[in-house]
C-alpha cells in the first residue's frame, strides 16, 4: 500500500491476536513499528518493543516518549488495546464495568492525547482506533463492552473533526468476530450453537490478518479521503 514504507507507527495491544497481526502487516509493508503491550511483546521486525499500561497516564507518556526516541516523530497510531467482559448487566460488577471502560475508552484517550501533538506538528497524522460491531449493534451480555467501544467510536469521530484541519486523519475500525486465541478459548467452552458466527452473512469469522489489512489501508495514503468513519470489517454482521 502507498505511504507505509518507513512510516513510524505506534501500536498498543500489540501482543494480542489482532494487535500482533497488525504489527506483522505493518512490518511487511516496510513501516517502522513501536509495539506496546502490558508486557513488552516479542515480535519480529519491530523497531521498538515496550511495556505500557494504557490506563495510566504516566505509563502512556513514558511509552510514547520511548517510542519516539526509537522511531523519531510518530506519523501513525493504532490503538488496539482493549478487554472483553461478558455478563448479564444485573450481575456485572462495578469493578469489571470500570475496568472495561478504562482499558478501551480511557486507554484510547490517553494514547491519542499523548500522540496528537506530534501528529499535528507533522501535518500528516494517521490514527486508527479499535471499536467493534458492539459499538453500533446491541447484544445481550455485552453492556460494558458495548459502552466502551461506543465511547471509542465517538471519541474517534470527535478527534477526526477536531483535527482534520491540522492534517490528521482518525478512523475507528470495527471488526466483527475474529478468530483469535481469545475467541477460540470461548468457543472451546461453548455448549450451545454459535449464534454469533451464524449472524455473520459471510459464514465465518475474520482472520486476524484480514483485520490487519484493513488497518494498513486506513494508515496508508490510499485512504486519504477516509476520515471520521466507523469502518465495519465484519463480514456483513452489521448489515443485517
Amino acid at each position: 500500500m502507498n505511504g507505509l514504507d518507513q512510516l513510524p507507527v505506534l501500536v498498543t495491544g500489540a501482543a494480542g491476536g489482532i494487535g500482533a497481526a497488525v504489527v506483522a502487516r505493518l512490518v511487511a509493508e516496510g513501516a517502522r513499528v513501536a509495539a506496546l503491550d502490558l508486557h513488552a511483546p516479542d515480535l519480529p521486525g519491530v523497531a521498538y518493543a515496550g511495556a505500557v499500561d494504557v490506563t495510566d497516564e504516566d505509563s502512556v507518556a513514558a511509552a510514547v516518549a520511548a517510542s519516539t526516541a526509537a522511531l523519531g516523530d510518530l506519523a501513525g497510531v493504532v490503538a488496539v488495546a482493549g478487554i472483553h467482559v461478558t455478563s448479564p448487566t444485573h450481575e456485572l460488577s462495578l469493578a469489571d464495568f470500570r475496568r472495561t471502560l478504562d482499558v478501551s475508552a480511557v486507554g484510547t484517550f490517553l494514547t491519542l492525547r499523548a500522540t496528537l501533538p506530534t501528529l499535528v506538528a507533522r501535518g500528516d497524522g494517521r490514527i486508527v482506533t479499535f471499536g467493534s460491531t458492539a459499538a453500533v449493534c446491541a447484544a445481550p451480555g455485552l453492556s460494558a463492552y458495548a459502552a466502551a467501544k461506543g465511547a471509542v467510536l465517538q471519541l474517534t469521530r470527535s478527534v477526526a473533526v477536531e483535527y482534520a484541519g491540522a492534517g490528521v486523519r482518525a478512523n475507528c475500525l470495527c471488526p466483527g468476530g475474529t478468530a483469535t486465541p481469545l475467541l477460540a478459548a470461548i468457543n472451546a467452552e461453548r455448549t450451545t450453537r454459535d449464534h454469533f458466527l451464524e449472524a455473520h452473512p459471510i459464514g465465518r469469522y475474520a482472520r486476524p490478518d484480514e483485520v490487519a489489512a484493513t488497518t494498513a489501508y486506513l494508515l496508508s495514503d490510499d485512504s486519504s479521503f477516509v476520515l471520521g468513519a466507523a469502518v465495519m470489517a465484519d463480514g456483513g454482521f452489521s448489515a443485517l
